[in-house]
């Protein structure tokens, strides 16, 4: 399966530029032939064109089109995604520990039911596969590198608490773990990020997605909510899951996003998770599409300085 996707997707408007020039293009040539009417030897006219007025006009126009598509693809960051088996993956667990995981919507709060099916998860990977953690608030901390020693992945589990530190940076929690995971390229490598909310300190989600992309990291994301929502500690305030930005980078690392709303639901998004047995590789477009637009440009230049070049 192909998938393509657009680091800066708002430069697509530029395609909307595409029938104003072809408009305008046919609009320009039927002035021009108006004005044509006062050349009175058309023979001779028909000599020097050698008879291609029409065609010459239409192959520039659809050199310019073409022109004007690829650029745009370039700029927007346009890159095809392509799915390749692998063998196994690695995993690192991003568990959010912010303080509005107390929140009881879950039972018995959401940092307990994150945990506990965090746990589950480790005991039903094979013996080979490798898992890291990492906890993340206002910053991210890795608890445990990656390891194959599942006992100890399950302690490390069980240790994370609340931090004390305010805000939830999803983005250094996505770095940080890309980091951790082993530059093997017969081994699949992805991090499973669990999170109540949203993005609200450190840098922006766009960087963290680009250097996941970079380092051929998929990303999951598990995002717990209930439809009541919860609210924490003596909060009357409900927290709520950035659902958009999830799925962005989700779908742009190649991953998959899930909301659970309970224990159950949980379980289930990381057998899904698992159940991955290909790995999406990115392959950016942007230089060739830079290359062949401006090979295409040149291409217009000499067309119009030679064999289509306009009658003095």
């Amino acid at each position: 399966m192909v998938d393509i996707t657009f680091e800066r997707i708002g430069f697509l408007w530029l395609l909307f530029t595409i029938p104003l020039m072809i408009a305008l293009h046919f609009f320009l040539m039927k002035y021009t032939r108006r004005r044509a009417v006062v050349f009175a030897n058309f023979q001779a006219l028909k000599r020097v064109t050698g008879g291609m007025i029409l065609s010459k006009n239409v192959t520039l126009l659809i050199v310019r089109v073409l022109i004007v598509l690829l650029l745009t693809l370039a700029v927007s960051g346009m890159t095809v995604w392509i799915k390749a088996p692998t063998s196994t993956f690695d995993y690192v667990i991003a568990v959010d520990d912010s303080s509005s995981m107390l929140a009881k919507d879950f039972q018995p709060d959401r940092i307990t039911a994150a945990k506990e099916t965090a746990k589950e998860f480790v005991d039903s990977v094979t013996s080979d596969v490798k898992i890291g953690v990492v906890s993340f608030a206002g910053v991210p901390k890795v608890e445990n590198t990656l390891t194959d020693d599942r006992e100890k992945v399950k302690e490390t589990i069980d240790k994370i608490k609340i931090s004390a530190i305010g805000g939830t940076d999803i983005s250094s929690a996505i770095i940080t773990s890309a980091n951790m995971l082993v530059e093997d390229k017969n081994r699949a490598r992805s991090v499973i990020l669990i999170t109540d909310g949203r993005q609200t300190t450190g840098g922006p989600l766009s960087e963290a997605i680009k250097y996941a992309r970079s380092k051929e990291v998929t990303v999951s994301a598990i995002g717990m909510a209930t439809k009541e929502g919860g609210s924490f500690e003596t909060s009357k305030l409900l927290s709520t899951i950035d659902e958009e930005a999830l799925t962005a980078i989700a779908i742009q690392t190649g991953g998959k996003f899930i909301k659970a709303g309970n224990k159950e639901e949980m379980k289930a998004a990381f057998n899904t998770i698992i159940s991955q047995t290909e790995q999406n590789l990115p392959h950016p477009l942007q230089v060739w599409l830079l290359g062949i637009g401006l090979l295409l440009l040149f291409l217009e230049w000499g067309l119009i300085n030679t064999r289509f070049r306009t009658l003095p």
